[in-house]
């Protein structure tokens, strides 16, 4: 882990988040006239091609007998199930709002490691998870004239990706990254496919068309980008720049869409950025201390 692949992790995980935003941008400019599970369905025939192709030219077909196992198919329906949640989440929040939501992921992961791992959680990384998740209260606003239920649907993509990251720890290093990426892309396209038995499909335009090839494709190459960005690097490092997905999404946000964070919104994605850094810098101490360096407990 030399300082060059740290950079070179950084500004793979910054570049995977813009690229991620202009997928997720693509998707609600196109589901906000077509029925979701048609958008998901078409996004994710592209998808599976643009893998299989990318699969064929790496020579790696035959790592997909390798990915039908329980631990893969598993991973496949949490992110099938995220995606669902998110885009539904997406057609009707603001955008910086539902990436600051989306972003509780890393503290409900290690809230999950805690519970179902026993993985050791001292009680800073409890308090931050703790703050993180009240940041997203700000957001939700619960109350009777406030209250945004899309934002429960936020959280709920959230907990999804939460438990999707938990099942990949378990798959085996010798299945490769794209081959797993096919099952999730099936899966998205098949739960598209199942939501469109109550759709009213139509035929898209050619923009349409055009944002749908587009979404597709920015969001393999945002996958890969987000993958290549924790090989061989130190992850406390790397990991806090996926908040600039905050960033980006603000961009597209506003100059796109014009959405403008309220008061109480910016202070919950504050809260919840701050408290997903405080958690990996702590999990960064811990590293140490495993390494034998001296330094409280995390």
């Amino acid at each position: 882990m030399t300082p060059a692949a740290n950079r070179r992790g950084i500004l793979a995980l910054s570049l995977g988040m813009a690229l991620y935003t202009v997928n997720d941008t693509c998707v609600k400019l196109v589901a906000s006239n077509l029925p979701l599970g048609q958008v998901l369905f078409l996004r994710g025939v592209f998808s599976v091609l643009f893998l299989l192709i990318a699969l064929t030219a790496m020579r790696q077909q035959g790592s997909l007998k390798l990915g039908f196992q329980k631990p893969v198919l598993w991973r496949s329906v949490f992110d099938a199930l995220g995606t669902v949640a998110f885009i539904g989440a997406l057609l009707h929040m603001n955008f910086a709002d539902l990436a600051a939501v989306a972003l509780t992921s890393p503290l409900i992961l290690t809230a999950l490691a805690a519970i179902t791992l026993k993985t050791p959680i001292g009680w800073r990384r409890w308090c931050a998870v703790a703050v993180g998740l009240t940041g997203t209260l700000f957001i939700v606003k619960p109350s009777a004239q406030t209250f945004d239920v899309w934002a429960l649907a936020g959280l709920a993509a959230a907990f999804f990706s939460a438990g999707r990251d938990l099942v990949t720890r378990s798959i085996h290093t010798a299945i490769p990254t794209l081959a797993v990426s096919v099952y999730g892309a099936v899966t998205i396209m098949l739960t598209g496919a199942a939501l469109g038995v109550g759709e009213d499909w139509s035929m898209p335009t050619a923009t349409q068309w055009l944002g749908i090839v587009v979404a597709a494709l920015f969001l393999g190459m945002g996958t890969y980008f987000a993958v290549l960005a924790f090989r061989g690097v130190d992850i406390p490092t790397v990991a806090p720049f996926r908040y600039t997905l905050l960033f980006w999404t603000g961009l597209s946000g506003y100059f796109v869409f014009g959405d403008v964070l309220d008061r109480w919104s910016f202070v919950g994605a504050g809260l919840i950025a701050l408290s997903g850094l405080y958690t990996l810098h702590r999990e960064r101490v811990r590293h140490r201390e495993i390494s034998g360096q001296a330094l409280p407990p995390a």
